[in-house]
């Protein structure tokens, strides 16, 4: 009785560790900080179970480097890390499984000081 009863409660666990929020750091980003900045637009949709959120940057290296800092905070939870650098900028993409749904991360960056980050996935993902 007390191997069932062990059982049980160690199932319970994994169940409940397993559906926890991402709490990315990458996700602070969008807490409201550059809502009026003027270089800064903010892009955020769910649709059909999917949520994608978005900065698109312009001639702001200092947002820029905040972005690529807190992607290398998420980097260690990466089951895929990515990087290209090119004539015409750098790309980092990465993926990031929570919930048994990946989260996809991406951030582009140009030559200008500017570029173009999301994070997209399931809601699921998230919650």
């Amino acid at each position: 009785m007390k191997r069932l009863i062990i059982i049980i409660m160690c199932i319970a666990n994994a169940v409940l560790l397993s559906a926890k929020p991402a709490r990315l750091n990458v996700e602070k980003l969008f807490d409201g900080r550059y809502n009026s900045n003027v270089s800064v637009t903010i892009s955020i949709y769910k649709n059909n179970g999917n949520y994608y959120r978005g900065l698109t940057v312009k001639n702001n290296p200092g947002i820029i480097k905040a972005i690529a800092r807190e992607i290398a905070k998420d980097k260690p939870r990466a089951t895929v890390y990515s990087e290209h650098k090119g004539s015409d900028g750098q790309y980092t993409a990465m993926h990031i499984v929570n919930n048994g749904e990946t989260i996809y991360i991406g951030l582009q960056l140009d030559n200008s000081g500017g570029g173009f980050f999301f994070i997209q996935g399931k809601e699921k993902a998230f919650k």
